[in-house]
């Protein structure tokens, strides 16, 4: 009876040691923890230059994954000129994915959702909800 309950406990360890681990290894996959600043910086200037709909963005990226050659991420955008001359500043923030160098956002307004689930993968689509509710 001990003999049984010693193989049980063994076994169950193991088995939540191997779940742990490939979670972890999943995990670190799919986030871009070694993104260079170059790489950086090219990803906010891809979405500043094409994915702001204000005239003089300045935006901060958070990167999701890198996936092949697509990059999935949430920008914040300012525009630095009404910052600048201390009015109200307009900004916008906005899901985006890279594929080489061409940036999609969904559209706004009732099929924003649809697109999320078009371009981005599902198991990114809850931190592009999240973000979508603190924005």
């Amino acid at each position: 009876m001990i003999n049984r309950n010693v193989k049980n406990t063994a076994l169950g360890t193991v088995a939540a040691l191997s779940v742990a681990v490939l979670a972890t290894s999943c995990a670190a996959s799919s986030q871009p923890d070694n993104l260079s600043d170059d790489e950086q910086q090219k990803i906010v200037k891809l979405v500043q230059d094409q994915g702001a709909d204000i005239s003089s963005p300045s935006c901060s990226v958070e990167v999701f994954r890198v996936e092949g050659k697509s990059t999935y991420g949430w920008a914040s955008c300012t525009d630095s000129n009404s910052v600048a001359a201390g009015s109200g500043a307009k900004a916008e923030a906005f899901p985006f994915k890279i594929s080489g160098n061409k940036i999609q956002k969904p559209d706004e307004g009732s099929g924003y959702r649809k697109e999320v689930h078009k371009l981005f993968p599902e198991d990114l689509w809850n931190a592009v909800d999240q973000h979508s509710q603190g924005a």
